[in-house]
């Protein structure tokens, strides 16, 4: 009977190297970033729409973090950051 590893009776190692594809299981994060470009109210705008965009599909935590990220901006437009 064969060892059920092949690497003397130890398991694989784990590839590190093999990149996770978020963006095939989560539609939201499959969107582009924010324009770089643009006021501190208008990059606001565009964390709230994707943040929006994120509740729609059904990820929360990536609402969430949207979320945060257009409060960073308007922090940053009233010069309270």
């Amino acid at each position: 009977m064969a060892p059920p590893f092949p690497n003397r009776g130890r398991p694989p190692k784990p590839n590190f190297t093999k990149p996770r594809s978020y963006s095939e299981s989560n539609p939201a994060a499959a969107r582009p970033p924010p324009q770089a470009n643009g006021s501190a109210l208008q990059k606001q705008g565009q964390w709230l729409t994707r943040a929006a965009d994120a509740e729609r599909v059904g990820d929360g935590v990536e609402a969430e973090r949207c979320r945060q990220y257009a409060e960073h901006w308007f922090r940053v437009s009233r010069g309270q950051d």
